[in-house]
């Protein structure tokens, strides 16, 4: 059994671990990374003698760029969550509607697409809108299926944002293997989205929706100085970034702690919300699938897929892949590491 197969295995059985025994599976992976690394690779194989040498072309596979985009975006806007500017946020989108209830999920796809696409991504914004969206499906009597399905759908149509994690993810991994499409993908998976929810809101019932002709509509509180504050420092970010081709890590962290100087937010608080599960998922799986390549893993993978696909068959039988991958396994932190890295090979 070759060196590229046994890596291959070690990442399959990183990835069911995980899965089956409910522990973070970039953990697993750092320390199956060392394991294959440090006392199965050779030096022919690209380590060097040695324990610190041994350990240079591990850490090599943890992306440092990669982890301070994801930290300083997600630290920003778990500001922007603890104190309450997101909450409020949604709850004036809804209101938008002034009781056409067959608005009020539509408002919510665009709502969650917008959101995703500057900074959360689709992960952070499920969790966050879609209590806000229960409960306001609740207050108008609107399906919760139908209220759930439109911020999923509109949260990973701006999920894929050059500016979001997800985006950020795929867009180098792209990169790393020699393509751009940053804004090619993202544009796509608008368009794919917004088709899908638009079969959702026929199929579970948007049209049939009927406005509310009560007259005693809350209207949601207005934005305190602080969410306000929040709320400019997050736009600046944003048009620095996109503008001035500001570091999309750097200039997050840079209005973070603007906010945090202004007493936007508590600070242990603000910090406990960043999602550090998820970053170190992405960053730990991408050290043991460095490792994995270098092992020969992915050009085996590569070769495997290579046999039963052509040009026409690729693309299908890469999605329905992905797909069952997702089902049990983190799509950023898993799924795409593994999957984009073999697009070279065919």
């Amino acid at each position: 059994m070759g060196l590229g197969l046994v890596s291959l295995l070690i990442l399959i059985l990183a990835i069911f671990i995980g899965f089956k025994r409910g522990v973070n599976t970039g953990l697993v992976s750092i320390a199956f990374a060392y394991i294959l690394g440090f006392f199965v690779m050779t030096e022919d194989m690209g380590l060097m003698s040695g324990a610190a040498a041994k350990g240079k072309p591990l850490i090599a596979g943890f992306s440092t760029s990669l982890f301070l985009i994801l930290v300083g975006m997600t630290f920003l806007f778990s500001i922007a969550r603890v104190n309450g500017t997101l909450e409020l946020l949604a709850r004036k989108s809804s209101h938008l509607a002034k009781g056409n209830r067959k608005l009020i999920p539509l408002l919510f796809f665009v709502f969650s697409l917008v959101l995703a696409a500057i900074g959360p991504g689709n992960i952070a914004v499920c969790a966050l809108v879609l209590p806000i969206a229960m409960a306001v499906g609740n207050e108008e009597d609107i399906s919760s299926l139908l209220m759930a399905a439109m911020v999923i759908a509109g949260s990973n149509a701006g999920g894929l944002s050059p500016i979001a994690p997800t985006g950020i993810i795929g867009t180098q991994l792209a990169q790393a293997a020699g393509y751009d499409t940053s804004m090619h993908v993202f544009i796509n998976m608008i368009i794919a989205q917004v088709i899908l929810a638009a079969v959702l809101y026929i199929a579970l019932g948007g049209f049939k929706l009927k406005k509310d002709q009560s007259t005693d509509k809350v209207k949601p509180a207005p934005f305190d100085k602080v969410q306000k504050t929040t709320l400019v420092v997050i736009a600046l970010v944003v048009v620095a970034i996109i503008g001035f081709q500001a570091h999309i890590g750097f200039a997050a962290f840079v209005g973070g702690v603007i906010l945090l100087l202004l007493k936007a937010a508590d600070q242990n608080k603000a910090i406990a919300a960043i999602p550090w599960g998820t970053l170190l998922l992405v960053t730990g799986v991408g050290v043991l699938v460095n490792v994995v390549t270098v092992a020969g893993g992915i050009d085996y993978l590569t070769d495997g897929l290579s046999t039963f696909m052509n040009s026409t068959t690729a693309g299908p039988i890469i999605a329905i892949i992905s797909g069952l991958m997702s089902a049990v396994s983190s799509a950023s932190g898993v799924v795409m590491p593994t999957l984009i890295t073999t697009v070279p090979g065919r």
